[in-house]
């Protein structure tokens, strides 16, 4: 059972990274309402992934700062899912707006609308940050007390979290990347990435143990 909730485990956070990667890049085009429901489920699904790892990693790292992180990174999954259904659904209706007004001055008033009632979903985007900046920082402390790979992930984690977290507060509540400065948040997939190999690695060792 242990070894199938760490294959789940791998599996489904290779798929999150993807599909994340995808809609914010636009890799792979896709049909409007079948990227809203990859969108939509990377939130659900992180949390399972988060979970499943977080298992595995325990029986290691059994300690307090990683079940603290893991508790924050599951908040900040569930926040991610308010922003990007809160998200869409302000672009979807503004879209619409937009189009049904084709007179310069309803225009330009929907704009400024938008601008304003956009802040909203940058807000819950940076509520997300902060949640989601904590949890790979407490994750990352835990795995600083093992050795060679561990510790390398978990020092790369602190440090990439941390900027992360300091740039969104400081250029709040604009992005960092549109206030002309560096966004962190992909730079996180790295450690994502580093986390499954670890996953996968401690899997193999705790199998070669029981034979």
């Amino acid at each position: 059972m242990r070894k199938l909730v760490s294959i789940l485990g791998s599996v489904i956070g290779l798929s999150i990274l993807l599909a994340y990667l995808n809609f914010a890049f636009g890799w792979i085009m896709l049909s409007e309402r079948l990227s809203l429901v990859l969108a939509f489920a990377i939130g659900p699904v992180a949390v399972f992934g988060t979970l499943a790892l977080s298992e595995n990693l325990t029986r290691v790292f059994d300690t307090s700062t990683l079940r603290l992180g893991t508790t924050f990174l599951v908040i900040a999954f569930a926040v991610l899912t308010l922003m990007l259904t809160m998200q869409q659904a302000i672009f979807a209706e503004y879209q619409q707006l937009l189009d049904a007004n084709a007179a310069p001055e309803a225009q330009a008033s929907l704009k400024a609308s938008f601008a304003l009632t956009n802040q909203v979903q940058l807000g819950a985007d940076v509520a997300f940050d902060i949640f989601y900046s904590l949890g790979i920082i407490f994750v990352s402390s835990a795995l600083v007390r093992g050795k060679g790979f561990e510790r390398l992930i978990g020092a790369y984690g602190i440090v990439a979290a941390t900027s992360l977290l300091v740039l969104n507060l400081w250029f709040f509540p604009t992005p960092p990347a549109a206030a002309g400065s560096i966004d962190m948040g992909p730079a996180t997939i790295v450690w994502w990435v580093a986390l499954i190999v670890l996953d996968g690695r401690l899997s193999k060792r705790e199998a070669s143990d029981d034979v």
